[in-house]
């Protein structure tokens, strides 16, 4: 149940009490307390001078005060824990603080009591618990004086006696003198104390929108350097980790980045060929140092910039660096580099191939004809027989080569990768090449659709499927592997053949580059046009003596449930 009307709703989503009632409720409970250690302090001392004097001392009405105080104080517990709204609780408690002190300076005196001092205290409680509460309690203490002032002069109410036991009657003058004292010192303290309330208030809550600020921007500080894709880490001014972000973390292979504080960054990031100590120098002199490193012995290879932390007021209190995987960077300029260059090389050797066609065939033409004729001689023969099969063959190469450089007018539609990979498997299994010893493992799932040219992507098939065969001369193992990835299909045929070394690797998508006798180099080159053009990627992992893993990645229709 909330007090004081519906709570605000905080910025995570919950709600909670406004800061004054919350304020407010602690000091009313704080108030009880000290009320009832006040007054039993006075309680306890009044029985203690009773018992070592002789003197009887009129305190009966005392002891009353002090029933109605801890009925009050009990009555004021009971009402808290009903959760009533503070507001109604803190004027409940000042009309009955009220009471009590009238009654106080009643028993003590009246008008000449010394404790009418004890208003002040009910005037500054109000202007605290209460906004304009200072300036109404003021004049409620007056009226709540003057009254009982004018009942004991005008014999209303009997004069008490002083704690002599004597009744002491002042003049009128006297009796005016001290109304208006206290009304003007009541009215003072409550515009003192209300402007010093009003100013805390004011100061509070400006304290309470600074602490949001500084809480919001901390946090939208926190979601964006959770959410960047870089990495980030934080240290001080020794180099040691003060924070990681996941990204980093992920970047670095850390599964718990909040291990790592305080330990050096040289440990954290150790970076080939640099020097940390040499690069934190350098940033501390307020130079932004930009390096690039392979991450121990692992791939990865690092770009990362360092340059100093400072805090709010500007001090240096340490580094920061910024830094990101360039391993996929490096990749894509690869892919870049590979595509200009396929297209510089198909241009020019397309022409090329064009002019070379039509002698190449009046050549073979006339090798042929000259074959048929009879001839004495064997070794003319033999020649003959060397030119027309490495025209043919020169032939073949250029219908594969012009076939890769030509244009293709493409219809795309809805196809099946399995069914498609599943009929290439089938048909390479019947020919020569099964017979090498050579077996081929499918783990695909059901389907797998995607938009594009079906002769093309059978095309893909095919050449990838052959060339791991072709990679096994001695036999070996082929698994051909499916699955989605991010709303991509991805396949991947991993050979246990011969491999290939870094370099071969690198321009394997290059026409012409082959490592098997015999081999024209197209097919790599032909399956990487026809997945760039369906907008996907082809990637090679190989080493010499361990096979080779061919991944690609398609973009999947919207009809893969």
């Amino acid at each position: 149940m909330s007090r004081g009307g519906p709570a605000p709703v905080t910025p995570s989503g919950g709600t909670s009490v406004p800061p004054d009632a919350s304020s407010r409720d602690r000091t009313l409970l704080w108030l009880v307390g000290i009320r009832i250690v006040a007054i039993s302090t006075l309680f306890l001392g009044s029985l203690i001078i009773q018992a070592t004097t002789r003197t009887i001392l009129p305190l009966g009405s005392f002891y009353v005060l002090v029933l109605v105080t801890y009925g009050l104080s009990l009555l004021y517990l009971l009402i808290h824990a009903r959760n009533i709204s503070p507001t109604i609780q803190s004027i409940v408690q000042l009309l009955g603080d009220l009471g009590i002190v009238s009654g106080f300076v009643y028993v003590t005196g009246g008008v000449y009591s010394p404790f009418s001092f004890l208003y002040l205290a009910v005037i500054v409680g109000a202007a605290v618990l209460l906004r304009g509460g200072g300036l109404i309690f003021a004049g409620l203490s007056a009226v709540a004086y003057g009254v009982l002032v004018d009942l004991m002069v005008y014999g209303v109410i009997p004069l008490p006696p002083n704690l002599a036991g004597e009744r002491v009657v002042l003049p009128s003058s006297r009796v005016l003198y001290q109304l208006l004292i206290h009304v003007v010192g009541f009215a003072l303290v409550a515009l003192l104390v209300s402007y010093l309330t009003e100013s805390l208030r004011k100061a509070r809550r400006s304290l309470e929108e600074e602490r949001e600020r500084a809480r919001q921007l901390a946090a939208l500080t926190n979601h964006v350097v959770r959410s960047v894709t870089a990495g980030i880490l934080a240290t001080d001014m020794e180099g040691r980790v003060l924070h990681l972000n996941p990204a980093g973390a992920a970047i670095l292979h850390i599964e718990d980045p909040d291990a790592l504080a305080g330990k050096p960054v040289a440990d954290v990031m150790p970076l080939e060929g640099l020097r940390w100590g040499l690069l934190l120098a350098r940033a501390r002199r307020g130079q932004r140092v930009r390096a690039e490193g392979r991450l121990g012995d692992t791939e990865v290879r690092l770009g990362l910039t360092v340059g100093r932390l400072s805090d709010e007021t500007g001090t240096h209190v340490g580094f920061v660096v910024n830094f990101q995987d360039l391993t996929e960077v490096e990749r894509e300029l690869e892919r870049q580099r590979l595509q200009e260059r396929m297209s510089a090389v198909g241009e020019l050797a397309a022409r090329v191939a064009h002019e070379i066609k039509n002698p190449l065939a009046s050549i073979s033409g006339s090798a042929q004809v000259l074959a048929r004729h009879e001839h004495s001689d064997p070794t003319a023969d033999r020649l003959l027989g060397i030119v027309v099969d490495e025209s043919r063959r020169l032939s073949r190469i250029l219908d594969g080569f012009l076939a890769y450089t030509r244009p293709r007018d493409t219809t795309r539609t809805t196809c099946d990768l399995v069914a498609i990979i599943d009929a290439a498997v089938e048909l390479l299994l019947q020919s020569e090449i099964a017979s090498t010893g050579c077996s081929i493992q499918l783990e695909l799932p059901e389907t797998l659709h995607v938009l594009g040219d079906e002769d093309q992507l059978r095309q893909m098939a095919w050449n990838l499927t052959l060339n791991a065969l072709q990679a096994m001369p001695e036999g070996g193992d082929l698994v051909i592997s499916g699955t989605v990835e991010n709303g991509e299909a991805v396949i991947r045929w991993t050979d246990t053949g011969c491999g290939m070394d870094e370099e071969i690797r690198k321009r394997a998508f290059d026409p012409f580059v082959t490592t098997r006798a015999g081999g024209t180099g197209l097919g790599l080159a032909i399956v990487y046009t026809v997945v760039d053009e369906h907008g996907g990627s082809v990637d090679i992992e190989s080493a010499p003596e361990r096979g080779t893993t061919v991944t690609v990645r398609l973009p999947l229709s919207g009809d893969n449930g």
